[in-house]
């Protein structure tokens, strides 16, 4: 189905497999990458990195000039892996959740 807006999110694939796929949007100010996943097959061979940069390219390619990204605090291997992307750990900002009753 197509989108709406520019499409944003992606996924990977490989022979009809999907290795890979990354959630991005924006509020219109700042992008958020909601999630990443990649096979675990199929990590370290360059696909999460692809996915980012692809994603970071099509914000900028609606005007978007920071992205936020969301990661477990306990989520030892993805947090190494937005580091080495050059994404910034900031402990200055806090994340609160809501249920939607």
């Amino acid at each position: 189905m197509p989108c709406a807006k520019p499409c944003l999110s992606l996924v990977a694939l490989s022979e009809g497999a999907v290795l890979g796929t990354i959630l991005v949007g924006h509020d219109g100010r700042r992008g958020l990458i909601h999630h990443l996943a990649v096979a675990s097959e199929s990590q370290r061979k360059g696909i999460g990195t692809s996915l980012v940069h692809e994603g970071l390219r099509r914000l900028r390619a609606v005007g978007i000039q920071k992205c936020h990204l969301l990661v477990y605090a306990d989520n030892v291997c993805g947090r190494a892996f937005l580091e080495r992307v050059g994404a910034e750990h900031r402990d200055a900002l806090a994340i609160y959740s809501l249920l939607v009753k």
